[in-house]
């Protein structure tokens, strides 16, 4: 397996409190990893450290370039986006003007102009939505529009923070099939955390069991689902 990215010894704080203990994974190029574990085990802080947004220490490599020392903004332009928890949509914008943000970081004004109408493809939805202040959107169409506007910067590699949280179980199912066929089709690898552990699973090529800053259980998701303390406490079984 190729490695888009590359963790070793991970170490993560807020100000003097360590929230990552050397914290090790690889992503393969075309697959998509989970992150499992607990509230506070580690799982959005190793997403915001990957991303540059926390002091961290350790070997972050993209297709074999250090990221390590890189600004968050540097590291966008390098391929990777980031959905956040809690969405992060620029509430007073349109739909579209949120798309456009997502390519700001672009030169190639037509191929965005064609990158929008893709994702109006993807999410039909947003596509009569586009006028309006994303403010105004349901849940779920907060987190399509999050998606998109993440995929609007061409990335090899998409972290999803809690994508399913909230959201009824239809638009869940429906979003999940959009994450499966992005996969698929565009070959884009994802990084995804999320206390659903079965959708996880179901998803996921490779999963990981976080533990108060450390991984404990890694492998295949088809195994990791067999795992007894796993299943006794993430699957109901």
């Amino acid at each position: 397996m190729t490695a888009l990215l590359r963790v070793v010894d991970l170490v993560a704080s807020y100000g003097r409190t360590k929230v990552l203990h050397g914290v090790s994974f690889d992503i393969g190029a075309g697959q998509i990893t989970t992150l499992l574990g607990a509230n506070g085990a580690g799982k959005t802080s190793t997403l915001r450290a990957i991303c540059g947004a926390l002091r961290r220490e350790g070997v972050i490599e993209l297709a074999g370039q250090s990221i390590a020392r890189e600004e968050t903004e540097t590291i966008a332009r390098l391929g990777i986006a980031h959905v956040p928890d809690g969405r992060g949509t620029f509430t007073r914008l349109t739909v579209e003007e949120n798309l456009q943000l997502g390519g700001v970081l672009r030169r190639d004004t037509e191929g965005v102009k064609r990158d929008i109408d893709r994702m109006y493809d993807c999410f039909p939805i947003l596509r009569q939505r586009r006028r309006q202040q994303a403010g105004t959107l349901s849940g779920g169409e907060q987190q399509m529009l999050a998606v998109g506007r993440a995929l609007m910067s061409r990335p090899k590699l998409l972290l999803l923070d809690e994508p399913s949280f909230g959201l009824a179980p239809l638009v869940v199912k429906d979003l999940f099939a959009i994450f499966r066929r992005l996969n698929r089709d565009d070959g884009i690898s994802m990084l995804l955390v999320e206390q659903n552990a079965a959708l996880a699973l179901d998803i996921a090529d490779t999963a990981y069991l976080l533990e108060t800053g450390r991984i404990v259980v890694s492998g295949a998701a088809s195994v990791v689902r067999q795992n007894d303390g796993i299943r006794r406490a993430y699957l109901g079984g």
